[in-house]
């Protein structure tokens, strides 16, 4: 069983919803609430907003015609009115408002790969960050909302990543991966969705591209896809995540001394990143469940397997999306077998990156 366990108290943390993937290939229910809408959005009484070339940078929210969730959560951020209609890009609709960019997308989201530099290629505006509004699907069906970073770093050049992405690899998370948990954990209680827990994940499936991402989910069955008080929720998240990019501007940054939190070892649903992510100003990484850090030994007890590929991708991952600061990295001990985790100090140290438990973190984010 997969335990997840915020620094908060909730209830509402998943225990385990089982073998997941998002934003897949599948038939989604109309669910409760959200029902099938048109993807003809703006009409001549609509005001088209033109996208400004001359913009640096956007942060791109993505969402998918074929993922029932992914569509309610856009319908319920464009009720907000945040957003205004503007230019279709390779053909598809989008919507903008200062910094802020929505492209509803045909097909579904693991086959969407380098939407970055292709919605560059398009606008003349280079995108710093790819929010992903998707399902979520797990075989337990428990009613969740999730936030996760993509890459499937620990595959081989010889292996086909199952749900997307490319072998080997990982984007950069988010930066605003931590701030979207905590902002998740305030509505943990939300009338609006009362049997619903929340959760991170950890990293996994595609699609890939080079500029920073995570995905914002909604779980787990079409049961729950197209819940609106889900969807609502999400609204809330991201508009006030990006109300300083809606207004033309950038949010605050953490302190210089708060370092990049990248998490090592424990199950799926990320137990320790919750905890530690969800202290003020924490800044989280990628973060690598056991199943994703293979190891293996030969005959004469040398250490074999992907493991230390993964680890570097995420490192080095992490730290594209930091650049200025330290990554640093806690890891689950008690979920490696001795050998493992002595390989695993050798490698962090020869690249001298510092192991830190709970309480050196936090005072680190106190700057003491």
């Amino acid at each position: 069983m997969l335990i997840s366990s915020p620094s908060r108290p909730t209830r509402r943390v998943p225990p385990s919803c089982g073998r997941i993937h998002a934003g897949g290939k599948g038939q989604g229910s109309t669910g409760e609430g959200c029902a099938s809408r048109s993807w003809t959005f703006a009409t001549r009484h609509t005001k088209v907003n033109r996208l400004g070339g001359g913009m640096s940078q956007v942060v791109l929210l993505v969402a998918c015609e074929g993922d029932e969730a992914s569509t309610c959560m856009a319908h319920a951020l464009l009720a907000r009115q945040a957003l205004e209609s503007s230019v279709p890009v390779e053909g598809a609709p989008s919507y903008a408002k200062g910094r802020v960019r929505l492209w509803f997308r045909p097909g579904f989201h693991l086959d969407q790969d380098d939407l970055d530099e292709r919605w560059e290629t398009h606008t003349g505006e280079r995108v710093e960050d790819v929010l992903f509004l998707s399902k979520h699907a797990a075989s337990s069906g428990r009613p969740c909302l999730t936030v996760h970073p993509v890459g499937v770093p620990h595959l081989g050049p010889e292996e086909t990543p199952p749900y997307g992405g490319r072998s080997g690899s990982a984007p950069p998370p988010s930066p605003r991966l931590a701030k979207i948990w905590r902002s998740l954990l305030e509505h943990a209680e939300d009338a609006r969705i009362p049997e619903f827990e929340v959760s991170l994940e950890v990293t996994h499936h595609g699609p890939s591209q080079k500029a920073p991402a995570a995905f914002l989910e909604v779980g787990s069955t079409a049961a729950t896809w197209g819940h609106e008080g889900a969807a609502d929720v999400w609204a809330d998240v991201i508009l006030s995540l990006l109300h300083e990019e809606l207004n033309g501007g950038s949010s605050p940054e953490a302190p210089p001394q708060v370092p990049v939190l990248v998490t090592f070892g424990g199950g799926h649903y990320a137990p320790r990143a919750n905890q530690m992510g969800a202290l003020e100003e924490s800044i989280l990484g990628h973060m690598l469940a056991n199943h994703s850090l293979p190891f293996t030994r030969d005959e004469h007890g040398a250490v074999l397997g992907s493991w230390a590929q993964a680890v570097d991708v995420a490192l080095d991952a992490s730290l594209a999306a930091h650049p200025a600061r330290e990554v640093v990295v806690s890891l689950d001990r008690k979920s490696f077998r001795g050998w493992e985790r002595r390989a695993l100090f050798d490698h962090l140290e020869a690249r001298k990156v510092r192991v830190i438990d709970t309480a050196t973190h936090r005072t680190m984010l106190d700057g003491s």
